[in-house]
Parts: C-alpha cells; structure tokens; sequence
C-alpha cells in the first residue's frame, strides 16, 4: 500500500491531464454547468479541478477538506446536505473516500462494491439534498467501455 503522505503530494501525469481534459470537452456540452467546483486537498485533486474550472471559469473553485482522502465520508454527506437547493455543484475527488460518499447519497450498503470511480472522474450534484437532486457522475469512457465489455 502506497504512504498516505506520498498520496497526497502526488501529481496528475502528463498523459492524464491530457486524456482527462480531451475526455471533458468532448462531454462538455451535456455536462451541467456548475456554479462551485468542490476539490479535495491532495494535488492531483487540485490539478484536476482547476482543467474543470478552466471548463467552466464562471464557477467558484473551492478547496474542501471534507473531500480528503483521510476524512470521514459522512462528513462530505452532511456538508451537502446544507448546500442551497438551487445550485449545481461539482465534486473532486479519490477512492475509495468518493464513492463512499456517493453510496451514501444513493442510500447503498456502506460496504457495497460495484461504484467505484476511476482515474479522471467527478460528480456533480444540481438540487437540494433534501428536495430532491438530479447526480451526474462524469467517468472516462475507458472505464464506461470496461463496465459494458467493449475494447
């Protein structure tokens, strides 16, 4: 297992930040447009929400420790659920903390195992928490192609 400390500081690679930036424009357009862009504390968390913000600069980019690796899920959860119903809001993060997050917006077992974001993935939320809010999970269509067994 790889040292937290080591995790943290680790960057995107060239070859990811431009995979996820051609994968982003080419989705672009059927994305929601997001009025604050959530990111973690970790670096690659950062780098790869600054290529969303550069998507959408009309967006606030905010750092949130309730997204770091080390925090409790539920954290992420409840901080949500105080976010006001009528923005769109997108999310930055990493596994396996970001789809605990998301099993428990869905309302899955915390120990389920079949959502598992990948490399270059967000979310976005638009709605309230507690009217009701349509999710949007942005994937790389590497992964989406490995879901649907196509090569």
């Amino acid at each position: 297992m790889e040292d937290p400390d080591q995790d943290m500081l680790r960057e995107l690679t060239y070859k990811g930040i431009k995979s996820f930036t051609a994968n982003l424009k080419s989705m672009q357009s059927i994305l929601p447009t997001p009025d604050v862009v959530f990111c973690s504390p970790l670096v690659r968390s950062i780098q790869t929400a600054e290529i969303v913000w550069e998507a959408w600069p009309s967006a606030d980019l905010e750092l949130i420790t309730d997204l770091h690796l080390l925090d409790d899920p539920h954290h992420l959860v409840e901080y949500i659920s105080f976010l006001p119903q009528e923005g769109t809001y997108c999310f930055v993060g990493h596994e396996p903390h970001f789809s605990s997050v998301i099993g428990s917006l869905l309302g899955l077992h915390p120990e389920h195992d079949f959502l598992r974001f990948k490399k270059g993935g967000f979310l976005t939320l638009e709605g309230g928490f507690w009217e009701g809010f349509m999710m949007t999970m942005f994937v790389p269509p590497t992964l989406v192609r490995g879901l649907t067994g196509e090569s």
